[in-house]
């Protein structure tokens, strides 16, 4: 009975022990396991966001460029009159405003004097970029921010010749507070801002209210909260990067910048450190390294868990692939796939798909049928299109497919431009859905995802501008 007694102690003891081991074991195993993640997420979502601010940074230097082609285009147009001022020079300024997105328009002569397309007339002799124009240049105003609507607008101005002398110039104001926005829009669902700030820190543009809400201080140079001298030196050497901000309130922020290469101005983005890592979700790699490490001291456990996660571990892999409101591929995924279908060199077409007026359908159906038309319309893609080709959804209203067989993809596209206007969703009443396509092909006119999807997109612009509801296939001379 005595040795019973003791071997019974003895057993509850070794129990103790190894129950105490195990989970010492697990509360090890767990804290290297969220270790690696934060630092793998950290790292993924800075990586992402230089990209993505990179990126719009040189959309936006091409959207200017694209106007000041046009300013150049009317310059020419402009010295067929005798006198700058003409009746017919005056229509001509006024229909371009039909066709570009600037706010004004207006006609310098030599002397400063403006006319605009209001027919106002004012006196520029003593702007900077009067002055640089008469030179021979093409000029980039200083910023004006208007006290109407706290939006900034710069001055495009180009020389008008005529025998090779400066005899005026032709210029447009253009909202770039309102461009930005725009641009940016689509990341992180717009849980960011955009700014644009000069080389010595000044803020060119900002958002008032994105500063309130996040309790941030209102400031007028962004080198008063980032005294990092790797801030300044970046900006100095005109390089991209990252840092990470503290608010008031103790909310952590991303700031991330890249070089606008107009002006040495730089163009910023802040977004709050959740949003930017929301989007990560590859926990299952850290749950196998968990699964082995728990195993060496528990074999018998290790099986038990390897056979009863099997299924699940498929599952949240297949949800870590997938757009959960739209069930296509999500953006990390779609790119993968695409970037392995391109290393093939196989013939193919990128195409950008994105929904006309989607603004309008939330601003006055609201957001949950918003979600409604992105899943119905994430459904028809994916029965519209072969198994064999690519279909994901890479933010906002956008959406990126890939298609195998090039020669029937303007087919395919028609038709469902078609699908599209005849879909029909209680909630939206009358109102017709439609999508504008820009497209690409592969190799001829790419071979990276990034380079495909800026051709498309420069077409999907295109497309925009001239009407939407329709298909653009990229053409390597309007770039």
């Amino acid at each position: 009975m005595k040795d019973n007694y003791f071997q019974g102690k003895k057993f509850i003891k070794n129990y103790i022990v190894a129950i105490t081991i195990f989970i010492l074991t697990l509360i090890m195993g767990i804290v290297i396991f969220f270790n690696g993640v934060s630092i793998a997420v950290e790292k993924n979502s800075k990586e992402t966001l230089i990209t993505n601010v990179a990126r719009q940074s040189e959309h936006l230097n091409k959207i200017l460029e694209l106007n000041y082609s046009y300013l150049n285009a009317l310059a020419e147009n402009l010295t067929k009159s005798d006198d700058l001022f003409s009746k017919d020079n005056l229509h001509l300024i006024k229909s371009l405003m039909n066709n570009m997105d600037l706010d004004r328009t207006a006609i310098i002569n030599t002397n400063g004097d403006v006319l605009y397309d209001n027919e106002v007339v004012k006196n520029v002799a003593h702007r900077r970029y009067f002055k640089e124009v008469m030179e021979g240049k093409q000029s980039l105003s200083d910023p004006l921010e208007s006290s109407v609507d706290q939006q900034t607008r710069v001055i495009l101005c180009v020389p008008i010749y005529r025998n090779n002398q400066v005899i005026g110039a032709v210029g447009g104001s253009y909202n770039v507070t309102k461009l930005g926005n725009m641009l940016f829009d689509d990341l992180f669902d717009g849980q960011g801002k955009s700014f644009i700030v000069n080389q010595d820190g000044n803020l060119i543009t900002r958002d008032k209210e994105y500063t309130k809400k996040h309790n941030i201080k209102v400031l007028n140079n962004l080198f008063d909260v980032c005294k990092q001298k790797k801030v300044k030196r970046d900006f100095k050497d005109q390089k991209s990067n990252l840092i990470l901000i503290t608010t008031k309130n103790n909310e952590s922020l991303y700031l991330a910048y890249s070089p606008l290469k107009i002006n040495d101005w730089m163009v910023g983005y802040v977004v709050p450190v959740h949003a930017a890592q929301e989007s990560y979700t590859f926990i299952t790699h850290y749950e196998t390294l968990l699964a082995f490490f728990l195993g060496f001291i528990f074999l018998s456990l290790i099986i038990y868990l390897a056979l009863s996660n099997s299924k699940e571990n498929k599952y949240l892999i297949h949800l870590s692939q997938v757009d959960p409101l739209t069930s296509v591929y999500n953006k990390e995924t779609t790119q993968v796939l695409i970037d392995q279908k391109l290393k093939t060199q196989e013939p193919c077409c990128f195409l950008i798909l994105d929904v006309d007026a989607f603004k309008s359908v939330n601003d006055n159906f609201g957001h949950a049928v918003g979600d409604k038309v992105l899943t119905e319309l994430g459904t028809l893609f994916k029965n519209h299109f072969r198994q064999t080709d690519i279909v994901g959804r890479i933010g906002g209203d956008e959406f990126i497919i890939l298609i195998e067989d090039e020669n029937i993809a303007e087919s395919r596209i028609q038709a469902l431009l078609k699908k599209v206007n005849e879909l029909k969703i209680p909630e939206l009443q009358d109102f017709v859905l439609s999508i504008s396509v820009g497209m690409a092909y592969a190799p001829s006119q790419g071979t990276t995802f990034m380079e495909l999807y800026r051709h498309a997109d420069h077409a999907l612009y295109q497309i925009k501008r001239s009407g939407k509801n329709n298909y653009n296939i990229y053409k390597s001379d309007e770039n």
